[in-house]
């Protein structure tokens, strides 16, 4: 992409002209307004005529220079379509110049811009919640201000608000001059308005600020260090949900000390606050002591799923980590974001593993990076985005996606890999002691582990960070008997433009018995085109298990493997992913001869595998619910576009299984005893996850017992993934009582917002055709709110990727009109709905004429200036295609 597609680039990142020191910031909460006034005390980096100030969709009431207690007003024009305030000054400033400017302004929230101050969900008879979101820029929407990462500053904030609030909350400490009991106090002559001032004595980037107020009921506990520190811990939830924050808080109590422990980092202030907020377009926002999480994953309850509990164990730790990584040392622009969030997804990761199994939890992570709508890969394939630094950025909103969490997140991997366990632990601590309190950037970052390792990692990070483009790695072996030389010799390609990578790969030759062979489990380095490796002494292996654990991102081709090396893999591998993966290449190999010959029947040996593993009882839970799962996501990423081919040959796989062991699959579905409830909410999660999987492959034979079956289980199970996957088993097969039993989920959900989404991801991942109507019956209930950000996403993300309707005239035009009509509601969501088109240059001859006309209306209906992101998106997806 050219630089040309951006609204911003990094020359419009320099350094600032002055050095913020202080922002004095009072906020007066009004009926559906915000009063403001903020003083900012800096000083001159260079001579001064003017200062500009970031500034939007906000109203200038009056700029004012404060000067020896003596208030001078300054000229000022506000630039709406820059997002801009100049103001000139009375006379030129010189450098090194202290002045302090006041400006007076009025913000408007609404329930649907989520940036800036915006109306939240308000609990029943209380008065309006107000919540705040500012990374990247929405400190702009409250205030004129610096938003930039570096005008890091202490600030005091004082909010005004009505007395019946429960909590008025900004960073920092409670001022006790105003507030000697830590309560907001009322207002002087206006018992029916209150106060409250924060000090936040920590220099923070703009980006940081919180403030919301609203009505919340508290459960406080506390955590102790070892070495003796205490910190106070507060959970905001809504009123009367106070029950289901203690699973929560002891998630968060664990994940401190594991983090402590593990990442040598203690918090440093007296109160660590989680903040309840229902909508959002991210998962939750560190901000300064405070933290905001989404209701849905803050709190854990009866319609808490497992996917979403695994989600609740990450997210907790994840912001709490952002402390260390973003708070105290911060990017220096949003072109290093990445640096916040590849580490804390790192240290994210790692805490899940020691609370659920780190196998499965590692398989989900190849499923993320190989996810066929807004995975990493799949962006990469279409040529358009993927590198992780990126050129240019028309909102810094696009910065939050697959290749920022999930991309980055593997690099990060990928360097521990490279450097070691301990040259990685010494860099990283040398990168937050050298930065603490400051901004770092991506070059800075390298050179730590540089510094530390000794390794030179300049290919390292020019390729994975500043390319487009992953590695397609393949391998062929050989084992010499006679001279007990095992042999193997590595290609390198990649995709996109650029040179070679740099890419770990683990390695180990296993013998007949699953055993890995001592001699070989290692480690090795690829930097070029062709790399020959041979060990010695190394008896006959039965396989090699080759980008184990999935070592490296990209592609990986054995073309030593035969079909029974790779069967024999499945049953031995002691390597969770490689088993797995060898069973998906075999399944791939089905998939494919059934994509260029629909009518070709299902290998035997394919199918005598799957029922070696339904039978293999000794099989971990997860693991063999993995190795049982079908999907339609090819292995092979050449047959990425064929979206309704790879729909088709899943749906005859699914049958085939189901024909040849359907009585086999009854008798393991009831085996799995789900019906307890645990003591522990992760007790029973692969037992859950097993059970979904067989449950698909037999609602695949569609007959009166199977969708009883089906009915059974959603009636009489407890847990809600179970439930769930009992309807996706109704709803994907000829039930005929399916709309009925949906109905009814709906009744029993909708007061719930976990279960009404939930419910909503049904019905738009559906494969009827009814399914559109579906989706606007839904619309038209007063339950969905289209501003609603879990709403729109939960209805429409799913049938933008239901291979089974979106590819088809009537499915592309319900994608056109939906995003033309939510671009100017939810960007982010339309912009994730125009994603479905990524790969439109490769698409089918008779859907690429249909997917481009669909991007022509999108370009005509969507607005580049309110909808900055969807527009480029859609400009870059056009003119890939040649339009």
């Amino acid at each position: 992409m050219t630089t040309s597609r951006f609204r911003y680039q990094r020359s419009d990142f320099s350094p600032l002209p002055v050095a913020l020191e202080h922002l004095d910031i009072r906020l007066n909460f009004l009926d559906q307004r915000v009063e403001g006034t903020i003083d900012l005390r800096m000083s001159a980096r260079q001579p001064l005529e003017t200062i500009e100030l970031d500034a939007r969709d906000i109203v200038i009431h009056a700029v004012t220079l404060l000067a020896e207690n003596t208030p001078t007003p300054l000229t000022f024009e506000h630039q709406p379509e820059r997002h801009k305030l100049q103001i000139r000054l009375p006379r030129p400033v010189a450098t090194g110049t202290r002045l302090t400017i006041r400006v007076a302004a009025t913000c408007v929230p609404t329930d649907n811009v989520l940036e800036g101050i915006y109306l939240d969900t308000t609990p029943p008879g209380c008065p309006q919640q107000y919540m705040s979101q500012c990374q990247q820029w929405g400190f702009q929407r409250i205030l004129p201000i610096f938003d930039d990462c570096t005008a890091k500053c202490t600030m005091t904030t004082t909010i005004e608000a009505d007395a019946r609030y429960t909590h008025l909350i900004a960073n920092g400490n409670i001022d006790p001059a105003l507030c000697p009991n830590g309560r907001p106090v009322p207002k002087p002559g206006a018992p029916e308005r209150q106060q409250i001032r924060f000090i936040n004595p920590v220099p923070m980037a703009p980006y940081l600020f919180l403030v919301c107020v609203g009505t919340w009921e508290v459960l406080a506990d506390e955590v102790v260090y070892p070495s003796g520190r205490r910190v106070q811990l507060e959970y905001l939830v809504p009123p009367g949900r106070t029950e289901n924050a203690r699973v929560p808080m002891e998630i968060l109590k664990e994940s401190i000390l594991w983090q402590g422990r593990t990442q040598e980092y203690e918090y440093p202030f007296d109160v660590y606050r989680t903040i309840c907020m229902e909508k959002s377009n991210f998962g939750g926002m560190e901000n300064v002591g405070n933290t905001t999480i989404i209701t849905s994953a803050a709190l854990v309850d009866d319609f808490t799923g497992d996917r979403r509990l695994e989600y609740a164990h990450g997210i907790i730790v994840h912001e709490f980590e952002h402390n260390q990584c973003g708070s105290d040392v911060t990017m220096e622009t949003p072109f290093d974001m990445w640096l916040n969030e590849a580490f804390t997804v790192d240290v994210e990761r790692q805490f899940q593993r020691s609370q659920f199994n780190p196998d499965v939890l590692r398989l989900g992570e190849v499923d993320d990076t190989r996810a066929p709508l807004a995975g990493p890969l799949a962006v990469e394939d279409g040529g358009h985005m993927g590198n992780i630094v990126r050129e240019g950025f028309n909102d810094p909103d696009e910065l939050v996606d697959g290749v920022t969490y999930v991309k980055a997140a593997e690099v990060i991997r990928m360097l521990r890999a490279i450097i070691g366990e301990d040259a990685f632990r010494r860099g990283k601590n040398l990168y937050f002691a050298r930065y603490k309190g400051g901004n770092a950037n991506t070059d800075q970052f390298f050179a730590c582990f540089e510094e530390i390792s000794g390794r030179e990692l300049t290919q390292f990070k020019r390729e994975w960070l500043y390319t487009i483009g992953y590695p397609r790695l393949s391998c062929a072996w050989r084992h010499d008997a006679a001279t007990r030389r095992l042999t193997l010799e590595l290609t390198q390609s990649r995709s996109g433009k650029g040179g070679l990578f740099h890419v770990p790969l683990a390695i180990a030759a296993v013998d007949a018995q699953g055993r890995d062979i001592p001699e070989t489990t290692r480690v090795l380095e690829l930097t070029g085109e062709r790399t020959a490796i041979t060990l010695e002494n190394v008896p006959p292996p039965a396989f090699v298990s080759v980008n184990r654990d999935f070592s490296f991102y990209g592609t990986f081709d054995d073309k030593s493997a035969t079909p029974e090396m790779l069967a024999l893999q499945t049953r031995l591998d002691g390597n969770a992913f490689n088993r797995v993966e060898a069973m998906r290449r075999l399944t791939d190999a089905e998939r494919i001869r059934l994509l260029h010959d629909p009518h070709a029947a299902v290998g035997k040996p394919w199918l005598e595998l799957v029922g070696d593993i339904l039978r293999d009882n000794a099989l971990a839970p997860g693991l063999q619910a993995y190795l049982l799962r079908i999907d339609e996501q090819s292995v092979d990423r050449q047959y990425i576009p064929w979206y309704r081919e790879r729909y088709a040959a899943r749906e005859r796989l699914l049958r085939a299984v189901a024909e040849a062991y359907l009585p086999e699959l009854i008798k393991a579905f009831h085996a799995v005893d789900t019906s307890q409830r645990p003591t522990s909410p992760r007790d029973g999660v692969e037992e859950r996850r097993l059970k979904a999987a067989l449950l698909r492959l037999i609602a695949a034979a569609n007959t009166r017992e199977t969708h009883q079956l089906a009915e059974d289980h959603f009636h009489h199970a407890w847990n809600i993934s179970d439930r769930l996957a009992a309807l996706h088993a109704i709803d994907v097969v000829s039930h005929p009582g399916r709309l009925a039993i949906l109905e009814d989920a709906f009744k029993a959900w909708h007061h719930h917002l976990n279960g009404y989404t939930s419910y909503l991801m049904l019905v738009g991942g559906s494969p009827h055709a009814d399914a559109f109507e579906r989706i606007t019956i839904e619309e038209q209930r007063p339950e969905f709110k289209i501003a609603h950000p879990s709403h729109n996403r939960a209805l429409y993300m799913p049938m933008s990727a239901n291979n089974k309707l979106l590819w088809s005239e009537r499915g592309l035009a319900w994608l056109t009109d939906t995003v033309i009509r939510l671009a100017p509601i939810n960007e982010n969501t339309a912009n994730r709905l125009v994603g479905a088109l990524n790969q439109v240059q490769h698409l089918a001859a008779d859907l690429k004429p249909l997917a481009l006309a669909a991007l022509d209306r999108m370009a005509a209906g969507v607005d580049a200036k309110s909808a900055p992101s969807a527009a480029g998106r859609i400009r870059a997806y056009r003119e890939g295609a040649g339009a």
